[in-house]
């Protein structure tokens, strides 16, 4: 069923529709949990795609999803959409508020997967656009507990956490030592999208939003002036 409707390359809110009518009428669907997982790998193949076309039909399949399939629903299903969600937001519509929301629902849920403090890290950081709190510097703290994957994206994030924690300590001279550690992360990283940096190495690939490129280059370059 998912297989024909996927053969359209480019979603439209009619296709959306009749997707969402086939599943509940198909017999082969019995449970909301089945449904939900049929939408959510459908939604991830329609943003693997891109386009604003399959962006939004993703998110309105996604949401449709938490609207009608929850009831009876085991949590880490849910979780799955709420993650799915917090991606979008993040990483296609750059609404980091949304994503945060969803993220922090995700975690609610989740039964299965660690580095919930990491994530959340991370959805602070987007979502107050760098700006010291208690919720941040706890995240943080948890977050060091976590078992540390080692990836670009995991220490960019961990460093810019540091790195707020330290400024708003008055900590200069650990500060200048982290935004060095930061810029040694990008600098050699190329800018392919507007708003993505991307590694080539696709094995460990840097993708953050450009504000957080441009707040490590900003801060790298007060640190220079300072001497």
């Amino acid at each position: 069923m998912t297989n024909a409707y996927l053969k359209n390359k480019s979603w439209t809110p009619k296709i959306v529709g009749e997707f969402l009518k086939e599943i509940g009428s198909n017999e082969n669907c019995h449970t909301n949990e089945e449904k939900c997982k049929i939408i959510k790998e459908t939604a991830k193949e329609l943003l693997k795609r891109g386009g604003n076309g399959n962006i939004s039909s993703a998110e309105n399949l996604l949401i449709y999803a938490t609207q009608h399939y929850f009831e009876g629903t085991e949590p880490q299903v849910k979780a799955d959409i709420y993650y799915t969600l917090g991606e979008l937001y993040e990483n296609h519509k750059e609404n980091f508020v949304r994503a945060y929301t969803y993220y922090e629902k995700y975690t609610l849920n989740n039964k299965n997967n660690s580095g919930t403090h990491s994530l959340m890290l991370k959805a602070l950081i987007l979502r107050d656009d760098f700006t010291y709190s208690d919720e941040l510097e706890k995240e943080f703290r948890m977050s060091l507990a976590e078992a540390d994957l080692g990836s670009k994206n995991e220490r960019i994030y961990e460093n810019i956490g540091r790195y707020i924690i330290l400024e708003h300590e008055g900590n200069e001279e650990e500060c200048k030592k982290v935004i060095k550690r930061l810029w040694g992360i990008i600098k050699t990283d190329e800018l392919i999208l507007p708003d993505l940096i991307i590694k080539k190495n696709l094995n460990d690939r840097v993708t953050v939003p450009q504000k957080v490129v441009e707040f490590i280059k900003v801060q790298n370059a007060e640190c220079k002036a300072q001497g």
